[in-house]
């Protein structure tokens, strides 16, 4: 059965934070992405979501924060987790200090209460990657931080490294409510694209659905600031 295309994004300015009331062409395909989102599991409440990328460039980080950002700005709680231990930069992104994050948490060096940053986006707060670089993930541990966050947020976005790069991607799908993969238009080959996914599949872990990053539009963009 074919992956739905839940949102597909131009970002003029890929690794910045999209502002959502200039951008309003992107900010409904954010919204788009939300109620597919929730339309696909509608016998459950969706609240933990791994985003993922078959490779390395695809903008999975970007497409998760400026998601984030979008839910925050309707009011919802929003906890955005940088998991991505191989190329971290939620922190960058956020502008937010990164010398405690996930791997101090994971050591139990730190409490979750030390480790979450606010943005200076309301609602929206950042678990970032931490200086070690070497996340541990164990069931025992994944679920321990989901349990500490859940009763705090409405959403729990977090960012991963590529399927094909390491295993860490399958152990984090697996504690998920669901799973929603990136690929980036007119680059990423589908035959990648399927691999992933079937690697993600193949742990009985289905892929929700699909974002499409950095399309090119193909009639001039003063036409989708009137859409």
């Amino acid at each position: 059965m074919p992956t739905p295309v839940f949102a597909s994004i131009a970002e003029p300015e890929p690794y910045k934070p999209v502002d959502l009331k200039l951008s309003q062409h992107i900010s409904k395909e954010y919204l788009s992405l939300r109620h597919g989102l929730i339309s696909s599991v509608a016998d459950k409440k969706v609240k933990t979501i791994l985003f993922c990328a078959s490779a390395k460039g695809e903008g999975n980080s970007t497409v998760l924060s400026n998601f984030g950002i979008t839910l925050a700005s309707i009011g919802n709680k929003v906890l955005l987790v940088d998991a991505n231990s191989r190329d971290p930069s939620l922190h960058n992104f956020f502008e937010l200090d990164n010398k405690e994050g996930l791997d101090e948490l994971l050591l139990e060096e730190k409490s979750v209460d030390d480790v979450i940053r606010q943005t200076r986006f309301k609602n929206l707060s950042v678990i970032t990657s931490g200086v070690s670089l070497t996340h541990f993930f164990t069931t025992q541990s994944l679920n321990s931080l989901i349990a500490k966050v859940e009763p705090f947020f409405d959403w729990i976005l977090f960012d991963s490294p590529p399927i094909h790069s390491c295993t860490e991607s399958r152990t984090l799908a697996a504690k998920m409510d669901c799973v929603v993969m990136v690929a980036q238009a007119e680059s990423t080959r589908w035959e990648v694209a399927k691999s992933a996914k079937e690697l993600i599949e193949n742990n009985k872990i289905k892929v929700l659905g699909a974002v499409l990053n950095r399309r090119k539009w193909h009639i001039p963009g003063w036409i989708y600031k009137r859409l």
